[in-house]
């Protein structure tokens, strides 16, 4: 359990300071649309190469007198693609990740830099005494004041319905990453004790352009970079949240204990982190002809492949011992 309070807040933190770089800095769209792409690949190499494969081991130690329950398998595969495409779809089909800018795709934009926090400042109550004036310098009248506080009211209320949307549906997805962090934490066996690392590490390079997605999306909306911080610390927890919480229910109702509910649990994740890595981030969508600075697809393809190798890597060449 100290390990994965560790590991949660280690995960909270980089993602929190991942998505305040756009408050503060200009970052080039086309590093970070590598490290997305990057980050595409491990989760399906840590879907693929690691978690479903330990929950079909998990699911087979638990049955190991009867047939491999092949049904189970394929169901709870199954329930944890489909629970995501139901949130994407259905719940928040306003969010950053559900128009395939879950990582590079983020934000349109004509420049290959992401937007600075300048981009919400135009909706802060703190304006200068300028503008308060009229074109011609002679201040405004008391209704006119009056008028502009008011528009300066309608916009922020704008800004928060567009956001609001945009946080919900990352929420969701930040807590569903977090089931695979918590029942990875599950496993007492200590053949397996490197999971929980893997999926971390997986979570660590894919949450931070997830957020930098989030931010930059948020400031789109010209809602104020106080506001945006307070979105992103949100879902900055969320994860960290979905692991503790998926630990402490699963050990109450004996899923420690029982192998089968933990290889099930585990197959829902694979499948989540299926649909996050191949549907949202859209791996293989071709950029915009106008993007000069893109990557040609046998880059894209490469970062990907090697995105996919690394979690195999790491636990039967990094970690060989545990094997």
């Amino acid at each position: 359990m100290f390990t994965l309070l560790v590991m949660s807040a280690l995960l909270g933190v980089s993602s929190f300071l991942s998505g305040i770089l756009p408050l503060s800095f200009a970052l080039s769209k086309h590093h970070v649309a590598r490290f997305s792409t990057l980050g595409s690949g491990i989760l399906i190499g840590t879907a693929l190469g690691v978690i479903i494969p330990e929950g079909i081991e998990t699911l087979a130690s638990a049955h190991a007198a009867d047939k491999l329950p092949t049904s189970t398998i394929a169901l709870s595969l199954i329930a944890g693609f489909t629970f995501m495409m139901v949130v994407e779809q259905l719940v928040a089909p306003h969010a950053p990740g559900n128009s395939h800018s879950h990582g590079s795709h983020a934000h349109p934009s004509a420049s290959n830099e992401l937007p600075l926090h300048a981009v919400g400042a135009t909706v802060e109550f703190d304006a200068e005494m300028g503008d308060a004036e009229q074109p011609d310098g002679a201040p405004r009248s008391g209704g006119q004041t009056l008028g502009f506080m008011q528009v300066d009211m309608d916009e922020m209320r704008a800004s928060r319905a567009r956001a609001y949307p945009l946080t919900f549906g990352l929420i969701t997805h930040g807590l569903a990453d977090g089931l695979a962090l918590g029942v990875s934490s599950l496993s007492s066996d200590p053949a397996h004790s490197d999971l929980s690392l893997i999926v971390f590490l997986a979570l660590i390079i894919h949450k931070a352009p997830t957020s930098l997605a989030l931010t930059t999306s948020l400031l789109n909306t010209s809602l104020p970079p106080r506001e945006c911080r307070r979105h992103l610390a949100v879902f900055a927890s969320s994860t960290p949240v979905g692991a503790i919480a998926s630990y402490a229910l699963l050990t109450f109702f004996g899923a420690g204990a029982d192998g089968g509910w933990t290889g099930v649990a585990l197959l829902v994740s694979g499948g989540t982190f299926l649909y996050v890595a191949t549907v949202l981030q859209d791996v293989s969508h071709a950029p915009d002809a106008g993007d000069a600075g893109a990557d040609k697809p046998p880059v894209r393809v490469g970062l990907v492949a090697l995105g996919m190798f690394l979690p195999y890597l790491i636990s039967h060449v990094v970690l060989p011992d545990v094997h």
